[in-house]
């Protein structure tokens, strides 16, 4: 199998702008379609003015962030449940569930 990696030229979404032409996505992780949501751009850039751009290093060697904490504190609020933790991958969220 042979594998080409394509340029995006345009925000992601169902449709996408590739060498110039229209095409749809059929492989993307946007599928709730919140990339490009004016509620999450416009807090993002927000978080960006504050914060910076990265969160400086994995959280169990500079330290977490208070966007972090009030992140995990929603979350558990929204599951009713006593705490949360956020992961910066799906490979550390499953070394967090497998034993």
């Amino acid at each position: 199998m042979f594998t080409t990696i394509r340029t995006l030229e345009s925000a992601q979404g169902a449709w996408l702008t590739i060498e110039g032409k229209t095409v749809l996505n059929l492989c993307s992780n946007n599928y709730l379609g919140l990339a490009n949501d004016a509620r999450l751009v416009t807090a993002a850039k927000a978080a960006l003015d504050r914060y910076g751009i990265g969160p400086g290093a994995v959280r169990t060697i500079a330290g977490t962030m208070a966007l972090h904490d009030e992140l995990e504190t929603k979350l558990a609020s929204f599951k009713g449940v006593e705490a949360a933790i956020s992961l910066q991958s799906g490979f550390t969220a499953n070394l967090a569930v497998i034993p």
